[in-house]
């Protein structure tokens, strides 16, 4: 299933170069920010993408949380933003 997930991401972001704005579904939504902020490793080792886990380590790998694990609610709208929020500026040169 990891194989699959990987190719996945390879074709969305080799789709996506112009930058464009992300899916609005959520396994197309986790697929884009995986392949611009991966969870998981070079060796493609991590939680399955768009699970809660892999949420939560997305979540805690970008800072969305606080120190007592306060924020906003996994997979709703404002979560999703916070997210995009931080690629943006975890991507920028």
């Amino acid at each position: 299933m990891k194989t699959i997930g990987a190719l996945l991401i390879f074709l969305l972001a080799a789709c996506d170069e112009s930058g464009s704005s992300p899916p609005s579904d959520w396994n197309a939504w986790s697929a884009w920010v995986e392949a611009r902020y991966p969870v998981s490793d070079a060796g493609g080792h991590g939680p399955n993408i768009g699970s809660d886990k892999w949420a939560g380590a997305l979540q805690q790998k970008l800072g969305i949380v606080d120190d007592q694990g306060h924020g906003p609610d996994i997979g709703s709208l404002e979560w999703r933003a916070a997210v995009e929020q931080k690629l943006r500026g975890a991507l920028e040169p």
